[in-house]
């Protein structure tokens, strides 16, 4: 019976150091299944308003005040107004000043009613946004 001898493959090069390509190989396989495997999470932040493309649009914006007196005056941009003529001169103030909202400043002693009138007739008009101002004492 012939013996056959096996020959061990030493993996030491001939410095006496180990052979490191089977490990660098082992590391890159690695990152690569877990580059693959990896999920990446989409975190949802907070959702923000940006202002307008251009601060200019902004700046055309113009305040429209509706000043209401204690006797139910009516008075747009300090120019008196008739109450059937309200909506019109709202509408046509609005488009001036290039603004959806309207600032009323109601006196103290003015009727509840004239004030709910004058909202009413924003709204129908389709004014957006109504802010309220009061005179400081």
């Amino acid at each position: 019976m012939a013996r056959h001898r096996v020959r061990r493959v030493r993996s030491f090069s001939s410095e006496g150091e180990p052979d490191m390509t089977p490990l660098i190989d082992c590391v890159f396989l690695l990152l690569i299944f877990f580059m693959v495997t990896t999920v990446f999470l989409q975190t949802k932040g907070l959702e923000v308003d940006m202002p307008a493309d251009s601060q200019a649009e902004e700046e055309k914006k113009k305040d429209v005040n509706v000043a209401i007196d204690q006797f139910g005056k009516i008075q747009i941009g300090g120019q008196d107004v008739l109450r059937e003529e309200l909506k019109e001169k709202l509408g046509q103030a609005v488009k001036e000043a290039n603004n959806e909202n309207i600032i009323i400043q109601a006196d103290g002693e003015c009727a509840q009613k004239d004030v709910v009138y004058v909202v009413d007739s924003a709204r129908q008009v389709g004014i957006e946004g109504i802010a309220f101002v009061q005179e400081e004492e």
